[in-house]
């Protein structure tokens, strides 16, 4: 589990930013009024899909690794 968490981590740090690099040059139709849900001069709707997964990839590895953590003997939730 905790090399799985490390790979996701590792992953989705990565393909965030990649995202991050790729989406940086995105020509909107309108500039001012541009947020992550553009449109661009083709008329294609965008969204930085490899930000979000990256984000979940980095979050579903952070949760995986501190599942593997060892509570002490005396404490129960």
């Amino acid at each position: 589990m905790k090399i799985t968490s490390v790979i996701l981590s590792v992953l989705g740090a990565a393909s965030i930013i990649a995202g991050l690099l790729l989406f940086r040059n995105l020509n909107t139709v309108n500039p001012f009024d541009s947020h992550p849900w553009s449109i661009n001069i083709n008329g294609i709707r965008s969204f930085p899909w490899p930000v979000f997964g990256g984000a979940v990839l980095l979050s579903l590895g952070v949760i995986f690794n501190m599942a593997t953590w060892e509570q002490p003997k005396g404490r129960r939730f």
